[in-house]
């Protein structure tokens, strides 16, 4: 059995790999005081497994707690996804393809290995990542933005007079309070950039794209999102098995 492990800003994800199968999806909300104790936690139940695979966006700090664990708990070595210039067909857009997080590398190989067609692929995490594979499996490139947490705590530390909103529903409505303005604005702003990705994407290439969205924030960005879009919260993960 594999371990592959996914290291967000926030979450750390992971599942077990036997052959092409995964199972046992699972995760957690971290902070670098919490991260320790929950791996512990979390992890004491698992089996021993053969291999750990990690992908990791998150500071040096963190993703050594987890590679310390794993050496002291099951004495491995794990093995660090890193981003790739090409694999299976894929090529990166980017010249330094060391800049692109290994997240997204892999969020769009295990789309293109899925689908072998126009994609957009949309990572909904602490920021929001909107990225376009041609049918020839040419990364066209894509997009960053900060997710709606993001979004109103910059708003909140930077301007005066917007205080601390905790819940909110973001919907392609006008805002009529401060909270719907910001989740709102949050919600126009990616639907207007998805759209915009389809149309250039058609008046150039001349071909329609397929959407498939994954990421612990995906479920509420749904609603808001025009069209037909598949929802694989799994993504990262399969594309780490792929390369594991």
């Amino acid at each position: 059995m594999k371990l592959l492990v996914d290291i967000g800003n926030t979450r750390v994800k992971w599942a077990c790999a036997e052959g092409d199968t995964l199972s046992g999806h699972d995760g957690f909300t971290y902070t670098r005081d919490t991260l320790a104790g929950l791996l512990a936690s979390h992890w004491r139940s698992l089996a021993q497994p053969e291999q750990v695979c990690i992908a990791s966006v998150a500071d040096t700090g963190t993703t050594a707690e987890v590679l310390v664990y794993t050496r002291k708990t099951w004495s491995l070595e794990p093995r660090q996804a890193v981003t790739e210039k090409e694999r299976a067909g894929l090529t990166n857009a980017y010249a330094q393809v060391s800049a692109m997080g290994v997240d997204r590398w892999l969020a769009m190989l295990a789309a293109w290995t899925r689908y072998k067609r126009p994609v957009c692929v949309i990572d909904c995490g602490t920021a929001i990542t909107v990225d376009v594979i041609l049918g020839d499996g040419r990364h066209a490139g894509g997009f960053i933005l900060p997710g709606l947490l993001l979004t109103a705590s910059t708003l909140e530390r930077k301007t005066h007079g917007i205080q601390e909103h905790h819940e909110m529903t973001p919907e392609l409505e006008f805002g009529r309070s401060t909270s719907d303005c910001i989740s709102n604005g949050f919600a126009f702003a990616l639907a207007g950039l998805v759209e915009r990705c389809a149309a250039k994407t058609r008046e150039e290439e001349g071909v329609e794209l397929s959407f498939v969205i994954t990421g612990g924030w995906a479920e509420q960005a749904l609603p808001f999102l025009p069209g037909h879009y598949s929802h694989e919260p799994h993504l990262v993960l399969e594309g780490l098995s792929l390369i594991s």
